[in-house]
């Protein structure tokens, strides 16, 4: 009984680590951090919108079908390669498919995705850029998390002003 306890424990360390690696950035001092949660979402979409719109009615029906936005954001040297590191055994212990990659005006920027119920739809689109912002190296690590519409995903990034959301009109095309 031991050993099967053992065995579970070994097997679902790499998850709980997983699910870590990337909460410790919320609280350091030289990352920028952002994390919006289906709280939130839902709260958005009980906005009364008048049926006579229904770009703004696909965009709610998005943001309600969303779990959670992380988004991490260094230019600390230190903080910058231990963000890579952490994406790519992120990347390594779960099963994304990487939709594309972007090396453009000094930025490199990798989607991956895990894949959704429905075709166009993904259950993760993580994203990682490593670059310059400004003349300055930074870094971006973005998850999104829940039952996501790539083609109406791009506007939402957008309007978050998240690095790399230009790119993300690409994506959908890609899947």
């Amino acid at each position: 009984m031991r050993k099967i306890a053992l065995i579970v424990i070994i097997g679902l360390l790499p998850i709980i680590t997983q699910a870590q690696s990337f909460a410790k950035y919320e609280n350091m001092k030289d990352v920028d951090a952002m994390v919006m949660t289906s709280k939130m979402f839902k709260m958005l979409a009980k906005v009364d919108l008048s049926d006579d719109n229904p770009e703004a009615r696909e965009y709610l029906k998005l943001i309600e079908n969303l779990d959670e936005i992380k988004m991490f954001t260094s230019t600390t040297a230190s903080v910058r390669s231990e963000m890579q590191k952490d994406v790519e055994s992120y990347l390594n212990a779960n099963n994304l498919d990487q939709l594309m990659r972007v090396k453009e005006d000094g930025k490199n920027i990798r989607f991956y995705s895990k894949s959704g119920k429905r075709d166009n739809y993904v259950s993760e689109l993580f994203m990682f850029m490593e670059g310059e912002k400004e003349g300055e190296p930074i870094s971006v690590i973005l998850s999104i998390t829940g039952e996501i519409d790539l083609s109406q995903l791009s506007r939402l990034t957008s309007d978050l002003k998240i690095p790399g959301a230009e790119e993300l009109k690409n994506v959908e095309n890609k899947s």
